[in-house]
């Protein structure tokens, strides 16, 4: 049983992300490359999400958590460029936009509309504070 819970690193997507740029072996450009651009599988989410949490966290838009323990965010993203920022925020739009294009999006709906909008609301603020930035 994988691990699931509505915050941006209680899934496994998010966990394997970390564990990767922990490692050094996440590669932005091969994630980008290999993410559906019509249907968001909800690993590929979960990692947008977790992503964007990190760029969040960097720009000071959220508090730093336990989850990023290892993790430079500041650096991290600032390694990235403004079309990999864009990017990230992008899919983080389309991860909770609806069920018809995010996987994620339909197993939170599947739950209910008040687990739905438990997971889908925090994200939601996230993502207008981020489009803010740019």
């Amino acid at each position: 049983m994988g691990t699931w819970g509505s915050g941006p690193f209680e899934n496994d997507g998010a966990g394997d992300l970390l564990a990767a740029i922990r490692a050094g072996d996440f590669d932005i450009d091969d994630y980008c490359a290999h993410v559906d651009e019509e249907y968001l599988e909800a690993d590929d989410a979960q990692a947008a999400i977790a992503l964007a949490e990190i760029v969040a966290v960097a720009h000071g838009l959220r508090p730093e958590s336990r989850e990023l323990h290892g993790i430079d965010a500041a650096a991290y993203v600032a390694s990235l460029t403004a079309e990999q920022r864009a990017w990230i925020v992008g899919t983080l739009g389309r991860a909770i936009a609806d069920s018809d294009t995010s996987e994620l999006h339909e197993l939170w709906a599947e739950n209910g509309p008040e687990d739905l909008e438990e997971w889908r609301a925090p994200i939601a603020s996230r993502l207008e504070g981020l489009r803010a930035l740019n």
